[in-house]
């Protein structure tokens, strides 16, 4: 078994279901790429673009980045079309309030240019493997933050208790970025007049206990080839799980 490295991802999909982190990280049983999933790469791709030059033909960008993302290979539901999702993608773009949101996003520079899309490295002691990851943008003020689709609006509670952002925050510590231990969620509700959210919160130093212990066990679990069933996650179903006709299913 041979593991390059970890993210926030796989530390996450080990902690709801070891058996389907082996399923994808050693077995290599392939994984289904949802509407759901395309449709957030595409506008995350074309907001990232919009921010780096405001001027550029936002709907030209939207159509480049969805033809990208929206490849044969999208599981889609019976009564979806690619089509239907493009035209969501121009809706929210269309609207004021939303173009507004984005303008005023600006990054940070360096001397590689605007500080987006950044791949972050954190070392945890006594994990051999780095955890790696991809912080979608840092403001001027030095703040990381990324960019979310979501159906329905974010609680705080939902932007307080993430811990991958604690994850980027760490690594930028490590890597010597001067943090503010703030991070900032762009949310763009997909509801019928399209909404953004800023939520903001920040962490403690204190937490990297926390953080690396979990990913310490992680690891751990791993290293000893510990990959357990948890048909208690809400992972495991039909409609969330890429390898349940495998698993589960097999006895249903």
């Amino acid at each position: 078994m041979y593991i390059e490295h970890l993210s926030y991802s796989s530390i996450s999909l080990y902690f709801d279901c070891p058996e389907s982190w082996r399923r994808k990280y050693i077995a290599g049983e392939p994984t289904k790429k949802t509407s759901a999933l395309a449709f957030g790469s595409a506008f995350h791709g074309t907001v990232e673009r919009i921010i780096q030059n405001t001027q550029y033909d936002w709907e030209g960008i939207w159509k480049e980045e969805f033809n990208k993302a929206f490849t044969e290979d999208i599981s889609l539901e019976p009564d979806e079309t690619p089509q239907q999702y493009y035209n969501k993608g121009v809706r929210i773009l269309s609207n004021n309030k939303v173009k507004s949101a984005i303008t005023a996003i600006k990054p940070r520079y360096d001397n590689t240019g605007a500080m987006i899309e950044r791949k972050v490295e954190l070392r945890v002691p006594g994990v051999p493997v780095p955890v790696i990851g991809f912080i979608d943008i840092i403001l001027e003020d030095g703040t990381p933050a990324d960019f979310k689709t979501s159906a329905k609006s974010w609680t705080q509670d939902q932007a307080n208790n993430s811990l991958q952002t604690l994850l980027y925050l760490a690594a930028l510590n490590q890597a010597g970025f001067e943090v503010n231990w703030r991070f900032k969620h762009f949310v763009f509700v997909k509801t019928k007049t399209p909404q953004v959210q800023v939520l903001e919160h920040s962490h403690r130093p204190g937490e990297l206990f926390f953080l690396f212990e979990m990913v310490k066990r992680v690891w751990e679990g791993i290293s000893k080839e510990y990959f357990p069933l948890n048909p208690s996650s809400w992972r495991c179903s039909e409609k969330y799980c890429d390898f349940y006709a495998n698993c589960r299913g097999r006895y249903v």
